[in-house]
């Protein structure tokens, strides 16, 4: 499973010696500060932290930030990862919808902030480099592009929509020209290095990102994005 599942407890503890060996004496300091911020911030409060880090451009301070987009939005306990993972490996129809139902982001005032702020945090787990981020931002922005087309909504201020209506906006995101651009471009950026290149980051989010995406080329976001909204449709 993706090292998200304990987020604040576990991973950001776990990557704080790395992030202090690879830095600078007055980075190192500043990414420290940033560290021990974040393990105590709660939701809403994570973004203060990374003011410690302005101007820092190190895979170490994106992926400080990359977290912190996670704990603002609402992942400060591993339950909410937990439910989303358990949807996803639970057998039978909708399992990854309800996956992404949980996975999106719904804790501003309206979907175009939800949206802005799934993409500013995928950029953000982008350029870390870890693979486990990388895809998990990029399944973030995707399900955050889908709860905006869902029925129902707007999914805002912590509503989440339901399995079915993800299903609908599946087929929605088929024929809507911004949502195809923005899926595509956030699933090829990172199904290379995420899937393709040594440890698979997650072997579940993988194996249908495989079967979806093994004849398509996947420097074209719009085939990418059709391939695997069909994909997710029809399985």
């Amino acid at each position: 499973m993706i090292p998200f599942t304990h987020l604040k407890y576990t991973f950001v503890a776990a990557t704080c010696m790395g992030l202090l060996i690879s830095c600078g004496a007055k980075d190192s300091d500043k990414i420290g500060e940033a560290q021990l911020c974040l393990d105590k911030a709660v939701q809403g409060a994570a973004a203060g932290c990374m003011e410690k880090i302005s101007g820092i451009e190190s895979k170490g301070a994106y992926t400080l930030r990359c977290s912190a987009g996670f704990i603002d939005e609402g992942f400060t306990q591993p339950a909410r990862f937990k439910s989303a993972f358990d949807a996803l490996s639970t057998s039978g129809g909708l399992n990854t919808e309800a996956f992404f139902g949980v996975l999106a982001f719904n804790s501003k005032a309206n979907s175009t902030a939800n949206k802005n702020f799934a993409s500013e945090t995928y950029l953000n787990c982008t350029k870390s480099e870890a693979k486990g981020m990388m895809l998990l931002g990029s399944m973030a922005t995707t399900a955050t592009t889908l709860a905006a087309l869902a029925v129902g909504g707007p999914y805002v201020n912590g509503a989440q929509p339901t399995p079915a209506q993800i299903n609908g906006a599946l087929t929605a995101a088929l024929g809507d020209p911004v949502a195809l651009a923005a899926i595509g471009s956030a699933v090829s950026t990172t199904y290379t290095a995420s899937c393709l290149t040594g440890t698979k980051a997650d072997a579940a989010l993988c194996s249908q990102l495989d079967s979806a995406l093994g004849p398509v080329d996947i420097t074209n976001p719009t085939a990418v994005a059709n391939a695997i909204l069909t994909y997710w449709k029809n399985n």
